[in-house]
């Protein structure tokens, strides 16, 4: 499992990395677009116990131009920008009060809620992306929190987990898992920064934009966590070995990068 779990997350990775360095922003678009449309796919599945295969493409179709549309809405708009984060930030709001009070939370995977979840937040890749002189920097310092938060909080979590996080919504993750993880991919998103000249007028600035957009990734993670808890599912797929489906590898990053975007426009 572990194994299979570094070599599918290496060559993910890889992938990313060589798209972010040396694809046009129009073919990172392309990409977010697909795997908007394979997370749609996933998502039917939650919502249906043997959805028909035709309601599954055309549902992945839908999701598919809507990232494309929101990339292009977002190109426009800061307002639409600050609207998804907005947006973010109280949808894992939500999910932090059930961590605080302990409780397990229940939201039903509808079909509406699929669209507001997954086509924002994907088309925000390409528009971090496609920023004027410092797109690259922007989307590889998100992705770098997103990335080494998962890697921090996984082997933490085995080497020095004993109290739970979370154990109403996702039984397998610890506080250490959780430090492991946020303090590793907060140092990771400044070294990231520093390394690649992200414009920040202020430091401080950027400090709470790496935490803020790291713990929104662990939050998003345990939203994912309840939307399969409510729908009886212990993955959203089978797609990736070792991580499970689309949805179960970027749920963090569909948290992180809205509100790393929306902080951004403060840069």
């Amino acid at each position: 499992m572990l194994r299979q779990r570094v070599v599918t997350g290496s060559v993910l990775a890889a992938a990313a990395l060589s798209g972010i360095f040396f694809l046009p922003t129009v073919a990172i678009a392309g990409f977010s677009a697909l795997i908007g449309f394979a997370g749609g796919v996933e998502w039917v599945g939650l919502t249906q116990r043997q959805p028909s295969g035709a309601r599954r493409w055309i549902y992945g179709s839908i999701l598919a131009a809507g990232v494309l549309l929101f990339w292009k809405v977002f190109e426009s708009s800061f307002l639409g920008v600050a609207s998804v984060a907005l947006f973010w930030m109280i949808l894992l709001g939500w999910v932090g009060k059930l961590v605080i009070l302990k409780q397990p939370g229940r939201m039903s995977p509808h079909l509406w809620l699929g669209v507001l979840i997954l086509a924002p937040a994907l088309g925000l890749v390409p528009y971090l992306h496609g920023r004027p002189v410092y797109g690259t920097a922007f989307l590889l310092t998100v992705l770098l929190i997103v990335w080494v938060s998962d890697i921090g909080a996984y082997f933490g979590g085995r080497r020095f987990g004993k109290s739970l996080f979370a154990p109403e919504i996702s039984p397998g993750k610890t506080w250490a898992g959780v430090w492991s993880g946020l303090i590793l991919s907060v140092l990771a998103g400044w070294g990231g920064a520093y390394f690649l000249s992200l414009p920040v007028d202020h430091l401080w600035l950027l400090w709470i934009t790496l935490g803020v957009a790291a713990v929104g990734g662990i939050l998003a993670d345990l939203f994912e966590s309840i939307l399969k808890r409510s729908s009886g599912k212990k993955n959203s797929g089978s797609l990736l070995p070792g991580h499970g489906g689309i949805l179960d590898r970027i749920d963090s990053m569909l948290g992180a990068v809205p509100l790393f975007a929306g902080l951004s426009l403060l840069f």
